[in-house]
């Protein structure tokens, strides 16, 4: 679901719902059936108030922006009620930012027909 107009407003809507609650979203990227985000937290709890305030609000006006998609999908959330997380060290960040940036690329390598 996360391809064509759809994914370019996942993304900047991460981004924008980041800024607008004080969320230190260092990169984000959107894939075909997934987002990548490195998000700066002081620890797990904080990680746990920040994907549901981003999951929540992305989801709310991902419906508004596209309103068919409910219907279209079947789906009343638009994200899993899960999400994973590794803790990231401060010398990896840089290798962690280049790899969710170029991922886009790399997949072009995996497509099938």
């Amino acid at each position: 679901m996360l391809q064509g107009d759809i994914g370019h407003a996942a993304k900047e809507l991460m981004i924008q719902v980041a800024a607008e609650k004080g969320v230190n979203l260092i990169e984000c990227e959107s894939m075909v059936d997934h987002v990548h985000l490195l998000v700066e937290v002081a620890d797990r709890s904080e990680l746990s108030r920040v994907m549901n305030l981003l999951k929540g609000a992305t989801s709310r006006r991902l419906f508004e922006q596209f309103p068919d998609l409910r219907l279209d999908a079947g789906i009343h959330n638009f994200w899993q009620h899960r999400y994973a997380a590794e803790q990231v060290d401060a010398g990896a960040k840089g290798v962690v930012r280049r790899y969710i940036r170029t991922q886009e690329r790399r997949l072009e390598k995996y497509e099938r027909v």
